[in-house]
């Protein structure tokens, strides 16, 4: 059902009148959809399998999962936001993690390393996934 909707979405901004920002918007919107959210959707489903319990959120500027142990202590918040560059809108991602000490710390990354170029087509479900892993390590200390 969600297809026709992103094809009519796509008609529509093809129309002239559309401003460069309505399609970044539209695309980045486009890229929660197919590629944040199921990747965090599986991280998450693999998270309740090991034992956390693990929540995926979709809000119109971001896709956040959010992992507890012991069911409310909380060890990770993930999301994937946008960030506002020269050409367009490109992915990012943020966490606040919890270490075992209970010290908590906050990250936000882009993608690939700073000051190399890609674009929201280039970020895949691979990507999100180990840049989740990346920031999890660091609830153990790792």
């Amino acid at each position: 059902m969600a297809d026709w909707k992103q094809e009519l979405e796509s008609i529509f901004l093809s129309d002239s009148q559309a401003s460069r920002a309505e399609r970044e918007n539209a695309r980045f919107v486009r890229f929660l959809h197919e590629v944040a959210t199921p990747a965090l959707t599986e991280v998450a489903a693999e998270m309740r399998r090991l034992g956390r319990t693990a929540m995926v959120r979709e809000a119109p500027a971001s896709t956040i999962l959010t992992v507890y142990r012991e069911g409310n202590i909380e060890e990770i918040c993930y999301s994937v936001t946008r960030q506002y560059v020269n050409d367009g809108i490109l992915p990012r991602a943020n966490a606040r993690v919890v270490r075992t000490n209970n010290r908590s710390s906050t990250h936000d990354e882009p993608f690939r390393p700073e000051g190399e170029k890609y674009t929201i087509d280039d970020v895949t479900q691979d990507d999100v996934i180990h840049s989740f892993l990346t920031f999890y390590r660091m609830t153990k200390g790792q």
